[in-house]
């Protein structure tokens, strides 16, 4: 349900209504088919991903937009893949964070990196996650000259590379790609 408070949360901040009102129907319909509950948060994500502008990652008020936009996109994917609403104990003090972001927007991002770093507790999460930032700050130069859709493309690489030697380390049958063997 995290996903579900996060978005709504994200909502709020960017002053979008819709936004809160189609969180609802994606949730609803993904309670009564997790296949229609995909497509429907497909559908949502690109739609609301053209209202978040963000003309580049190195601004710090865009950069912050960007996440709490993008975490909470990913959280709400996980609410819609549980298909089912109920709040686990790991999620409290992190939907108290992500509250917070009504006020705060970095107390939302933060509250959804806490929830994600209980979530997966893994050191190789925490090595792609460092190695991406390293390559973000290697690459700055190069990055702020492609725009916004070069930018998102090097990231989407970065991540899809990430998830790929984390499925070689693990290999297919442990069904887990962020932890450690």
């Amino acid at each position: 349900m995290i996903g579900l408070i996060a978005t709504l949360v994200e909502a709020l901040v960017l002053r979008n209504y819709f936004l809160f009102a189609g969180a609802l129907a994606v949730l609803l319909i993904s309670l009564k088919s997790r296949d229609l509950g995909l497509v429907g948060y497909f559908v949502y994500v690109l739609y609301f991903a053209q209202r978040v502008q963000v003309t580049s990652i190195y601004s710090y008020n865009e950069l912050t937009t960007a996440l709490t936009f993008g975490l909470a996109m990913l959280l709400f994917l996980e609410d819609v893949l549980r298909g089912k609403l109920q709040i686990d104990r790991a999620e409290i003090v992190p939907s108290i964070l992500i509250l917070g972001g009504v006020f705060i927007p970095e107390a939302m991002i933060a509250g959804e990196l806490l929830y994600l770093a209980v979530m997966i507790p893994s050191l190789w999460g925490a090595l792609f996650g460092g190695v991406a930032i390293g390559l973000m700050i290697i690459l700055k130069s190069t990055l702020e000259g492609l725009g916004t859709s070069g930018q998102v493309t090097i990231i989407s690489a970065i991540a899809l590379g990430a998830v790929a030697v984390a499925y070689a380390l693990n290999g297919p049958s442990e069904g887990k790609m962020f932890s450690p063997k």
